[in-house]
């Protein structure tokens, strides 16, 4: 529950359970003794960072559930198979972890074979949406005692049809982690490609004979056939290291000196302007406030700092600063404008400069004069 609740404590249902935790933990742990606890349904809502996708958010007390069953029981049965260079969703790992470990795999392939070669890249075609659920559980029965997968499997039966998963819960990510970890092994041992990781289902190898790598994709399609997935053609090519190997947000790019340098993606950079440029007119407009987009900035600067990414964070610097000045002009200009419009004013009060009492009276004499020139 404690792992759970942070950063959602705000929440007025998270808030609820925690207030009364003794008695809600209570209940739960009753209700799984005798039989009697139900998921309650789920609710499902869509996101469009860093990709459009459907979410699925469950209830607090069932989330404390799952967290409990994946990380006392799942998690270590699983993940103590898993080869060093599969990254995602493991304590100690993650996507740093992940871009570190192709830089080692590039100095190490330097130190054998030079700067010439090939990487395959490879990226699995709808990953979850199109994971069968006997693929699901199947994997889980593999490393599971029997007590444990009936409950896993009560929770993978909560998911309609008997294709696709919502990553929305955690259990889901174990199983995405756990359902190629026997292709891993296959190519770390069988096709013995040194310079190998995989990151969910976006993976890489690096290798110094394109024959080989050609080889290596024709036995993972086949492989993949046989568990009701497939590559994503569009992602999933063969070509020079000199290209650049884009990964996670980010290019790594071998130089023929050994260095290896690491740039963010340009459409990372165009897409983040776009994206302040929106929220400085909401600001604008008194959607958002100044403090939201600073904060939203200072998030995204922390996330590209990784890398040789110095000028680049100073460029940004600059324009996040430039879209503030329009509004910082338009300030100055009006308060110059106040400005003049009150000494206006009181000029024309105290009637020496042709202020607004003495136009007023001259307007009137005029008016009276001609009137009787009329008459």
């Amino acid at each position: 529950m404690r792992k759970c609740i942070r950063g959602v404590l705000w929440k007025d249902g998270v808030a609820s359970f925690y207030h009364n935790w003794i008695r809600e933990i209570l209940r739960l742990t009753n209700q799984l003794h005798d039989g009697t606890y139900k998921e309650r349904p789920a609710k499902f809502f869509t996101v469009t960072e860093p990709k459009t996708r459907e979410i699925m958010s469950i209830a607090f007390r069932d989330r404390v559930y799952q967290r409990s069953l994946n990380d006392v029981a799942i998690y270590p049965a699983t993940t103590r198979t898993f080869i060093y260079d599969n990254y995602a969703c493991q304590k100690g790992k993650g996507t740093d972890f992940a871009r570190d470990r192709l830089k080692e795999q590039l100095r190490r392939y330097y130190r054998k074979h030079g700067a010439e070669g090939y990487v395959l890249q490879c990226d699995i075609k709808g990953y979850y949406p199109n994971m069968r659920h006997d693929v699901a559980k199947e994997v889980l029965r593999k490393y599971l005692d029997d007590n444990i997968y009936q409950m896993a499997e009560a929770i993978l039966d909560n998911f309609p049809g008997e294709v696709g998963f919502n990553p929305g819960s955690q259990i889901i990510q174990i199983v995405g982690i756990t359902a190629l970890s026997d292709m891993d092994h296959m190519i770390k041992e069988k096709l013995h490609m040194e310079q190998y990781g995989r990151y969910m289902d976006d993976f890489e190898m690096i290798d110094e004979s394109r024959e080989r790598l050609e080889h290596a994709l024709e036995v993972i399609s086949e492989y993949l056939k046989s568990r009701h997935m497939e590559l994503n053609r569009d992602k999933t090519r063969i070509y020079r290291i000199k290209e650049g190997i884009p990964f996670l947000g980010f290019i790594f790019r071998l130089t023929d000196s050994g260095k290896v340098v690491v740039t963010i993606k340009p459409e990372k950079i165009k897409h983040e302007r776009r994206k302040l440029r929106r929220m400085v007119i909401k600001v604008r407009k008194g959607e958002k406030t100044r403090e939201q987009v600073d904060e939203h900035f200072r998030s995204w600067k922390a996330s590209a700092s990784y890398g040789n990414s110095f000028k680049m964070l100073q460029r940004m610097e600059a324009y996040y600063k430039s879209l503030w000045e329009d509004d910082q002009n338009e300030s100055e200009q009006t308060d110059d404008a106040d400005g003049v419009d009150q000494g206006k004013a009181k000029r024309g009060s105290d009637g020496r400069e042709g202020g607004t009492a003495g136009g007023t009276d001259r307007v009137h004499g005029d008016h009276d004069r001609r009137g009787a020139s009329d008459r």
